[in-house]
């Protein structure tokens, strides 16, 4: 599956509308559907993530820039595949900026949320 090119502009339109949210200034750049295999024990699964790639302006600051990569296998066929109404990526939009949102307040003090995001500058 992937993010036809119509769905990502949409979708990052309506990310957009979410900015003036989140606690410090963040952007979303890119957003790009990936899917990763995993093998545990003799058991390999496939699970789909979404790449978001972010800046974040902070007061005083130079800015940064991030890859968050947000496990979006149950969300992503339903709400981003071929077809998808604009209430699906609307309520896309909204999981997405609240991931965005939680991983930036938790990223210093939790573990699981830090591993999300991997800073790029």
């Amino acid at each position: 599956m992937i993010l036809t090119p119509d769905t990502r502009a949409r979708l990052g339109d309506l990310l957009r509308e979410y900015e003036p949210t989140y606690t410090v200034p963040i952007r979303v750049e890119q957003l790009q559907l990936t899917r990763r295999r995993f093998t545990t024990g003799a058991a390999e699964t496939e699970r789909t993530f979404l790449e978001v790639e972010v800046s974040v302006a902070q007061p005083e600051s130079e800015p940064q820039h991030w890859l968050l990569s947000l496990d979006f296998d149950e969300d992503a066929g339903n709400l981003l595949g071929e077809g998808a109404q604009e209430a699906d990526l609307r309520t896309a939009a909204l999981i997405i900026s609240a991931n965005i949102d939680e991983w930036w307040q938790c990223k210093d003090h939790e573990a699981a949320t830090a591993a999300i995001g991997k800073r790029l500058s």
